[in-house]
């Protein structure tokens, strides 16, 4: 992947992330993403007994409508295709601990901020993202943080831009 196309993706990612948090109001449970094109390859094993969206929605309403503690479907990571379309919903991403990765102990993070960071660098993931209300939003690529906005940088529901 050129360098073009890598700080396109990571843009497209952290933009992602920032609408469906915009667009899943107060309850928003947070999200994690996994962009592949050979998710097959991946640690990946569904949550749920379907791991496909029926919704035909564009990519950020409808992960937005799954990210509520109610909603069947919030677990796990989601992984998208290079076109940011929804490929699984719903899954447990277990990448294997990467002992020389980076680590900001500085940051209060848990374990899909870890998930994301390691699973960063399978091959054929070409970036991950998660994003919460407490947390605020990272963006990983070959295992390093590129995007990290705290909680309180995140604009304000009310500075966002309209549905």
């Amino acid at each position: 992947m050129k360098l073009a196309e890598n700080q396109y993706i990571i843009e497209q990612m952290t933009a992602l992330l920032e609408e469906v948090d915009a667009l899943a109001e107060t309850d928003f449970s947070g999200i994690g993403i996994i962009v592949s094109a050979s998710p097959e390859s991946l640690p990946l094993i569904a949550l749920r007994p379907t791991s496909k969206l029926l919704d035909d929605a564009a990519t950020a309403t409808a992960l937005a409508r799954i990210s509520h503690p109610w909603h069947e479907l919030h677990d796990g990571f989601h992984v998208l295709t290079p076109e940011l379309k929804i490929e699984k919903v719903a899954q447990y991403f277990s990448p294997p601990i990467v002992p020389s990765a980076r680590i900001d102990r500085r940051k209060r993070f848990g374990g899909r901020y870890l998930a994301a960071l390691f699973g960063s660098m399978l091959p054929g993931v070409q970036v991950t993202g998660i994003s919460s209300r407490d947390f605020g939003l990272a963006v990983f690529q070959r295992g390093e943080e590129k995007v990290y906005r705290a909680a309180r940088e995140v604009p304000l529901r009310a500075e966002r831009a309209p549905r």
